[in-house]
C-alpha cells in the first residue's frame, strides 16, 4: 500500500467471483474520475479486517469495502479495532 488518500479493499471471491472480475472496471472508473486510490484484493478470510486495521497507520483517509456482507463486516471491524479508545473511525465501508 502506498498511502494514497483512498483504499478500496476488494474481495475477489464475493458474488461467486463477480467482484474479482469487476476489479479492473472499478479501478478504471475511479481513475477516470481522477481519484487517487489503491485497490487491494483480499487473499483469505480475515484479510480484509487486517488491511482495514492497518489503513489508518498507512495514511489512508477513506477506506471502502467492495464485496459482500462478509467483506463489509471485516472492514468495519478492522476500522473499529484501529481507532483510539473513544474516537470514531476516520472512515468506513462504502
Amino acid at each position: 500500500m502506498t498511502g494514497s488518500p483512498h483504499l478500496i479493499i476488494l474481495n475477489p471471491a464475493a458474488g461467486r467471483g463477480a467482484a474479482g472480475q469487476a476489479a479492473p472496471i472499478i479501478a478504471r472508473r475511479l481513475a477516470e474520475l481522477g481519484l487517487a486510490f489503491d485497490l487491494v484484493q483480499t487473499e483469505r478470510p480475515g484479510h480484509a479486517q487486517e488491511l482495514a486495521r492497518r489503513a489508518g497507520a498507512d495514511g489512508y483517509q477513506v477506506v471502502a469495502a467492495a464485496g459482500g456482507d462478509g467483506t463489509v463486516n471485516e472492514v468495519l471491524n478492522g476500522l473499529l479495532e484501529a481507532r483510539p479508545d473513544g474516537q470514531p473511525p476516520a472512515a468506513g465501508p462504502a
